[in-house]
This record gives structure tokens, sequence and C-alpha cells, in this order.
């Protein structure tokens, strides 16, 4: 049993097939079908039901999968504190990541699930804090951020971003909003409506309210310099927010979410920023260890 192995297992778990498992790996579907064989043969039991087209795993392959998930975790750990080298092993600093999104009551868990998430694909401490996406670049070229991660993609010669994923969108109003009795509201229900503007969160606004205006939204943008809880805003003019990852946060008090239905509603991205120069993480093993925990789609 080895590393690669394990490697083709959750991709074939992932993927459903060994030809599309052997295209994540980079390798051909002959090394796949060769290694399962031999992994299997091994095992003395077998990890896939072969279908007529791809394959599904067994119980035991399921189980096998799990584990397999944790080795391969701490196989990437292992790695890249050996990549770190000598001179950061008595000094395991905390790193330091700048979260640019808009302030609102529950945002704190958010942030506390990215750090233990990264925390534990890094093997180190990880501390998040809020930032305006008005100073994140600056901050993050003046070294007060290892990494930034926006709602939306940020630009720049010397820096590197990409997209770890993307993350569902629902909206927030009050109690006794004329919409809370629905379900689930459309674009066309919310057009009656202000909608908030965090307006120093330029990245929120680019990616979330301006691709929903884009999409055929006809609310008038309310301007505020924080996303922080405007009561008169939400209760006397029936305005709304959207929110990102709000099932992971909950809303705040007097306050409900409701989901956009699915013909309108948006994917949006969630992206890491690192300067080029920067060796404080991998992007690549970044992004395939939060794929692997489900945290964005």
């Amino acid at each position: 049993m080895n590393i690669k192995q394990l490697k083709y297992v959750c991709a074939i778990v992932d993927s459903g097939s060994f030809s599309s498992a052997a295209a994540h790996e980079g390798v051909s579907v002959q090394a796949v079908s060769k290694a399962m064989a031999e992994l299997e043969g091994k095992l003395g039991t077998p990890l896939f039901e072969r279908m007529s087209v791809g394959v599904r795993p067994t119980p035991f392959g399921k189980a096998f999968a799990t584990r397999a998930r944790r080795v391969l975790d701490e196989w990437d750990s292992l790695e890249r504190f050996s990549q770190r080298g000598t001179m950061d092993v008595a000094s395991d600093a905390v790193f330091r990541m700048g979260f640019c999104c808009p302030t609102y009551s529950g945002v704190e868990k958010f942030c506390k699930l990215i750090s233990t998430v990264t925390g534990k694909i890094m093997s180190r401490s990880v501390d998040v804090i809020l930032e305006p996406c008005s100073s994140a670049l600056d901050d993050l070229r003046a070294g007060k951020f290892d990494a930034i991660i926006t709602v939306g993609p940020v630009s720049g010669d010397d820096i590197t971003c990409g997209a770890l994923g993307t993350i569902g969108s629902c909206v927030l109003i009050a109690k006794g909003h004329p919409l809370e009795g629905k379900s689930a509201v459309s674009l066309e229900d919310l057009g009656d409506y202000p909608v908030l503007d965090p307006i120093n969160f330029e990245h929120f606004h680019t990616s979330v309210l301006e691709a929903y205006l884009a999409q055929g939204l006809r609310s008038e943008p309310f301007a505020v310099t924080t996303h922080e809880m405007n009561i008169d805003f939400f209760t006397k003019q029936n305005g709304y927010s959207f929110m990102v990852g709000g099932n992971i946060t909950g809303p705040a008090e007097g306050m409900i979410m409701r989901p956009i239905v699915s013909s309108d509603a948006l994917a949006i991205p969630i992206c890491l920023t690192t300067l080029k120069t920067s060796r404080a993480t991998d992007y690549v093993e970044f992004r395939r260890a939060l794929s692997r925990l489900s945290l964005f789609s």
C-alpha cells in the first residue's frame, strides 16, 4: 500500500470513474487500473463495483476512502512542514489571514470556521481577521497578512489570486417583512425593496450586488460604509441584504434568511490571494484540502 494508491482511491470515489481519476492525477487509466488491482489484491476485497458506466465504491471502499483522506491530509501536512525548512521550525509563527467580508452578526462564526479549516490544512495556528477591501492588498504587501480571502477576485502584478470555490448566497430581511411568507425569493420579488450596498467592500459589491443587478435585479442600492445592522433600513424601509455563508453564520436576532430561487441564484466565487514571493502557503494544496472538507462548492 502506498500514497499514490490512496490518492487514486479518493480520486475515483470523488469522480466516479477510473478515467476521470486518472485525468485528475495526471496519469494513464492503465496506471490507475493496475494500482487498484494491486491494492484490492493486497486487501483481499474489492474497493469498487464496476458498472456499465463508471464505478461506485463498495461499503468497504467508502470506509477505506474516508480513512485514506485522513492519511493524505497528514501526508500533505508532513510535506509542507519539511518544505518550510529548519528556519521555521523554532518559530512556528501564527499564520495571519485577512478576510475581506462586510461585518454582520454571526460573521465571527465564519471566521472561526476558516481559522479551524485552514489551521488543519497548514498544521499551524491561523488568525483570521476581518479586513476592509480598500486596505486589504496594501496590508498584504506590507506584511500584515500572509494571505487574504475575498468574495470575488482581486488583481495585481505582484500577487497570485485563485478561486477556492464558490458559495451560495441568500438574503437577510427583518421579521415581518412582506417577503417573510415566501420559502424562497426571486429577483422579481426583491425588486420592490432597497438593497444594502457596503461601499467599503468593493469585491463584495462587484461579485454579489453588481452581479445580481446585471442579472436583472431592480432594487435601489442603499449605500453604507459598513454592513452592520441598520434597524430602520430593514424594518421601516423593508430593505434587505445579500449574504454569503448564511447557512454557517445564521441570522441576527430579529432577522430571517431566505434563499434565492435556484433559477436566479448565483454561485459566488471565494478567492485566496498571496504575494508571488511568499512561501507561506501552497495554493494548489490549500484548494485541494478545502475541497475535501466541502467548505465551498
